[in-house]
């Protein structure tokens, strides 16, 4: 009887083991997925900056290149 017992603890032991072994596997896995993705998002926004910047310095540049276009044709006439 003590060796049946002996033996189902060792395969409860066993499969705690391996239990443990993969959680630690995934683990390591979820870090790496949240480390690109931390990558990820701080070089979309970083994109998202540059086009803000680029946006705001379009808009700046057109009411100045209308304003000047005004004030061309307006000497002209």
């Amino acid at each position: 009887m003590i060796s049946t017992y002996g033996g189902v603890l060792s395969a409860i032991k066993k499969t705690l083991q391996d239990l443990v072994e993969g959680q630690e596997r995934n683990t390591a896995q979820l870090e790496r997925i949240g480390a690109m993705m931390k990558q990820k998002w701080s070089s979309e926004e970083e994109s998202m900056k540059e086009e803000s910047r680029n946006d705001t310095e379009g808009s700046e540049d057109g009411p100045r290149e209308i304003q000047e276009e005004e004030t061309l044709s307006s000497t002209s006439c």
